[in-house]
């Protein structure tokens, strides 16, 4: 259950406020500058490569659609490649609404919609330098990956996901052009999900998750100058359960529908905001000045009442803080400048630059004098990216960096039609939460040293008409790994970061596979098999097999007038030891007392298409139905029910 003083009334009253004062904001803004610029008038239907303009007749036939709105991202501006891309109407897969499935299962989850998730398989790092380490909301952030829209009229699109059980998601665009040189747009998420356990009736809520952002992107009338500004904001809150409590040996025990979760008035939150600038002067072809800026912030929390809880006082291990309320606080805060040069030179592309960031870290609970390590200070960047584009191979990319304290990031790889390799050698910081930490339940104060990884990448592609093949193989070592573990037999806290002082490494060989026969039905497969070389401390825990799996029939129908996906998708991996999960550290941990078994995850699926609306159903969890139990996740947390979802999206183009 959520606080009322502390979540619910500021999220229910002040966020939807303060949206609509930004939008509204947003808006005057660009009515002001529609005033002063001559230019401001009715879009010109432009083809999309800009070249020239001709007068529409809009008013007896429909002339915008897909292909007169398109989108880019500023990564391809940044390497100089001019690449629109059309509005997604696409209906394969979109049956996928869930975190997990769209990433095609490798995530691990608390099994609803919204949860804390992360990654199934190793990942590196995003930054080499310092980081919060408060990562299990981070999917939800870095997958709202902003689009610039070029636009010959305005664009809105609006998805609404229905899952069963009280699991919804719904997102908002819209994007105009001021002129044909200025565009401005904003994108609306709210992920509202409702408890699986327990839920008292509609609106009993376990995830209240709002995002947004607003963006606008400019070039002068010879594009040597362009200007891409935005800001993010999300609000995640979770009503943590703790898992469930049963007695029972049997792991059916924990589908049933009177099954009581260890706790009921814990939360967390994790509240992140970023201001992005990004805007170049183009000398030449072969040179071009950027500069790029970016203001983060980041903010978790943890909150319960003892008082309240009839299990908390055994569920929780250890008490460092307050016997009865628990307020954790914990903030993390960066600005970054980068500076730079880069151009083509022929067929190479190329890129140096030097940025500085400063980051501060700051708990509650901490004297920040005792710690083994800064919590704030600068860092200094030197790096640099080359791209050599070549029509016969593909493309060959690298990407270099250090700063001043030793870590660096050394990046290649190659792509083309026949064969893609990559190659990473990382030395990178530990999260500051790992490293020092103080709350109600924790304490720990490390110094551990910088973590090392080298890893080997390669697939080969076969693809014809009927058949595509892609075997391939990821070879990761890892040196000084820091993660969370359990020791049942330790006397107080059981869940404690530990660094390992020996090698993680494995080998993990996986196959794709794409069938297509009687030109509309298609079997397609994916297999990863998980060999450990070497696991020091036993830091790393994945399952042996994992497996994904789509038989499915596509066609379209009446006069083009109806396109159609269907199918059945299954997902199975062997059982093993899935990682627990902290609730008052928001952390996922190694633990060897339950392991979670193998359960197949069988959906049956129709996706359509109905002119500009896409619609789906899905039957999802079929083995349930006959089996009464389910899958899990994570340990002592039972995954999504069997339950019917729905979704649709419209996307309007006047």
């Amino acid at each position: 259950m959520f606080s009322r003083k502390n979540t619910i009334e500021w999220f229910e009253h002040r966020q939807p406020r303060l949206i609509l004062r930004v939008v509204f904001r947003s808006f005057i803004l660009s009515a002001i500058f529609l005033l002063s610029v001559q230019s401001v008038q009715a879009q010109d239907d432009e083809p999309v490569k800009r070249r020239g303009s001709r007068i529409i007749d809009d008013t007896t036939k429909q002339v915008y659609g897909p292909n007169t709105s398109t989108y880019y991202f500023e990564e391809d501006v940044f390497f100089n490649r001019e690449i629109l891309y059309s509005i997604d109407t696409a209906i394969h897969n979109f049956h996928r609404f869930t975190y997990v499935q769209q990433h095609e299962n490798f995530h691990q989850d608390l099994g609803n919609m919204g949860t804390a998730i992360r990654p199934l398989y190793y990942q590196s790092p995003a930054f080499i330098g310092v980081s919060s380490g408060f990562q299990a909301y981070d999917l939800y952030w870095d997958t709202e990956r902003v689009k610039y829209y070029d636009t010959k009229s305005p664009y809105s699109n609006m998805l609404v996901d229905l899952g069963g059980k009280g699991r919804s998601l719904t997102r908002a665009t819209f994007s105009r052009n001021i002129n044909p040189r200025w565009n401005f747009g904003f994108t609306y998420r709210a992920l509202l999900v409702d408890k699986q356990i327990q839920r008292s009736g509609k609106g009993d809520r376990n995830v209240r998750s709002t995002y947004y952002d607003i963006y606008t992107a400019y070039q002068t009338k010879d594009s040597t100058y362009r200007l891409f500004l935005n800001f993010r904001r999300n609000f995640h809150e979770v009503a943590e359960y703790g898992g469930v409590k049963t007695a029972s040996t049997d792991l059916s025990a924990y589908f049933l529908d009177n099954a009581q979760p260890w706790l009921t008035e814990a939360s967390s939150n994790d509240f992140r905001l970023n201001t992005h600038l990004f805007h170049q002067y183009k000398v030449g072809r072969a040179l071009q000045v950027y500069h790029k800026f970016d203001r983060y912030r980041q903010q978790n929390k943890f909150i319960d009442d003892l008082s309240r809880e009839a299990n908390g006082k055994t569920y929780f291990d250890f008490i460092e803080v307050d016997s009865i309320q628990a307020n954790d606080d914990a903030k993390f805060k960066t600005v970054r400048n980068e500076v730079g040069i880069k151009g083509n030179l022929l067929k190479l592309f190329y890129n140096g630059y030097y940025a500085i960031r400063h980051y501060d870290m700051s708990y509650q609970y901490i004297q920040e004098d005792s710690l083994k390590v800064k919590t704030n200070g600068d860092e200094s960047y030197l790096g640099g990216r080359i791209a050599l584009r070549l029509d016969s191979i593909g493309e060959i990319t690298g990407w270099g960096e250090i700063i001043q304290d030793g870590n660096y990031r050394i990046e290649g790889e190659i792509k083309s039609k026949w064969f893609e390799a990559s190659v990473k050698q990382l030395k990178y910081a530990p999260g500051f939460l790992t490293q020092a930490y103080r709350g109600s339940h924790d304490v720990w104060n490390n110094g551990f040293t910088d973590t090392e990884l080298s890893q080997v990448n390669g697939y080969l592609h076969y693809f014809s008409s009927w058949l595509k093949v892609s075997p391939g193989l990821t070879l990761t070592r890892l040196k000084n790994y820091v993660f969370f573990r359990e020791d049942k037999a330790a006397i107080g806290q059981k869940v404690l970061p530990y660094q390992s002082g020996g090698n993680q490494i494995m080998a993990l060989p996986e196959i794709k596979l794409s069938l297509t026969f009687l030109k509309h039905i298609n079997l397609s497969a994916q297999g990863v098999y998980t060999k450990m070389i070497e696991n020091s401390d036993g830091a790393i825990q994945l399952p042996k097999l994992f497996v994904n799996a789509q038989l499915s029939y596509a066609n379209i129908f009446f006069n083009n007038n109806l396109d159609m996906h269907a199918g059945v998708d299954v997902h199975w991996k062997s059982a093993y030891n899935a990682l627990g999960y902290d609730v008052a550290v928001q952390q996922f941990y190694n633990q060897n007392t339950f392991q979670v078994p193998d359960f197949p995850i069988v959906d049956v699926f129709f996706n359509g298409k109905i002119k500009r609306a896409r619609i789906f159903v899905k039957y999802h969890n079929l083995i349930q139905l006959f089996t009464g139990s389910g899958s899990f996740p994570t340990p002592y947390y039972p995954g999504q029910r069997n339950v019917i979802d729905f979704g649709f999206d419209w996307s309007f183009y006047d």
